[in-house]
């Protein structure tokens, strides 16, 4: 991996591209971008006219370095607070602190937050930083190298949904970190970030910015598609993943490694175990999707809610939606799933999901016959008579169909 390092007091001048959430973006505070970078240390290069700028206060690094060094033989992780800022269409992130998770959810290759450690953050942010918001995550991979695995995907993509939230992960023993973030819809590595000097002149911190990815689509797609009937590929699959994470190595070697590896667990029933971290996920995704989601605002109900696609964003169209979350009632015969361009009175059905889903696919909504532009979506519980539930009011969205890329 390589990165560089150099003082720095410009701007990009290149003209920014769309990004998603314009009306948040347009609801930030305005702020110079110069108020941020002025005296500041840019770590990697900098980021690209429609990514996120973060600048870190010193104080804050101090308390995510310390942490993370804090135990090297496990994977360690917190969140960010501060304020998000525009300066034009450039959306800034300042961040002021870090609240370390303190909980025993964690290992050599996995982190989470639990709803205990969910708690003790918001009670501590209650207590020591009233003013400041949560503006994004961090996590170590210590030893690993630093990327955005498919789980680390889950978890941005269900509770850290705003467009200037960010994700920082730290290899404490090789001395590298990114920043992750929002770019065109999309998760990508944020190339650099800035350390303002406000506690002493040379920088606090020696990582090295990495070059890095995002294990975008085909994990991801495997772990949800996990949730819908635990079939045996795709268990195989997730669980190729976690020991991928697990060993930094070569592809030739990894796969006879992976071969023996997954054998001896077949023969004694790792899918069991498998199955346990999927539920375990599922679990701390709703509930920081529940602190954290846009979509939780307009649908407060957590046992009846849309998560992705997340309201007032963009989404391919011409082909199928993919449409995430969380859908549990005793009451319910099944759940339906309805559609309708934006200002039209009736609804179209998209789709029925006849069980309940703590959290996981909902529907594949087949956009192929649909025209671009901006449709509503919802989910309602009905009864067997198909009446809607009284105590369990329709999830409501909003996306915009767009051409895809």
């Amino acid at each position: 991996m390589n990165s560089a390092s150099t003082s720095y007091n410009g701007r990009s001048t290149r003209d920014p591209e769309p990004m998603i959430g314009q009306p948040e973006i347009e609801s930030l505070p305005e702020r110079p971008y110069t108020d941020l970078t002025r005296n500041a240390h840019l770590h990697g290069q900098q980021p690209a006219a429609n990514q996120v700028v973060v600048s870190h206060r010193q104080q804050a690094l101090s308390q995510i370095r310390a942490h993370s060094i804090s135990n090297l033989r496990s994977e360690l992780g917190g969140v960010l607070l501060g304020h998000a800022y525009r300066d034009g269409e450039q959306m800034l992130v300042e961040v002021i602190a870090a609240l370390p998770a303190r909980n025993d959810d964690h290992g050599p290759i996995h982190f989470t937050f639990t709803a205990d450690a969910w708690s003790q953050i918001h009670h501590e942010k209650a207590a020591k930083h009233p003013d400041l918001e949560i503006v994004g995550w961090f996590h170590t991979h210590p030893g690993l190298g630093v990327f955005y695995s498919s789980d680390d995907v889950v978890v941005h993509t269900a509770a850290f949904t705003l467009p200037w939230h960010v994700g920082l992960v730290v290899d404490p023993l090789g001395n590298e970190a990114s920043y992750f973030g929002w770019q065109d819809g999309r998760l990508a590595p944020i190339p650099g970030y800035f350390e303002q000097l406000d506690m002493q002149e040379k920088p606090i911190v020696p990582w090295r910015v990495a070059k890095t990815e995002v294990w975008h689509t085909r994990e991801t797609e495997q772990f949800y598609a996990s949730y819908e009937g635990h079939n045996e590929e795709a268990d195989f699959l997730s669980a190729s993943y976690r020991l991928s994470h697990a060993l930094p190595i070569s592809n030739g070697a990894m796969l006879g490694i992976l071969g023996f590896v997954i054998g001896f667990f077949l023969l004694f029933g790792w899918v069991v175990a498998l199955n346990g971290q999927i539920n375990s996920l599922e679990s701390v995704v709703a509930t920081l999707a529940d602190e954290t989601s846009l979509n939780a605002a307009v649908c407060p109900n957590p046992n009846l809610r849309i998560l992705a696609p997340i309201t007032e964003s963009s989404v391919a169209g011409g082909g199928d939606v993919a449409i995430f979350g969380t859908a549990v009632s005793p009451d319910a015969a099944r759940y339906q799933l309805e559609f309708r361009p934006a200002g039209a009175e009736l609804w179209e059905l998209a789709g029925v999901q006849r069980r309940q889903t703590d959290l996981g696919l909902l529907l594949n909504w087949d956009t192929s016959e649909r025209p671009l532009g901006w449709y509503d979506l919802r989910v309602t519980a009905v009864d067997r008579q198909n009446i809607p539930l009284p105590n369990m009011p329709s999830c409501q969205i909003s996306i915009e169909l767009v051409a895809g890329g």
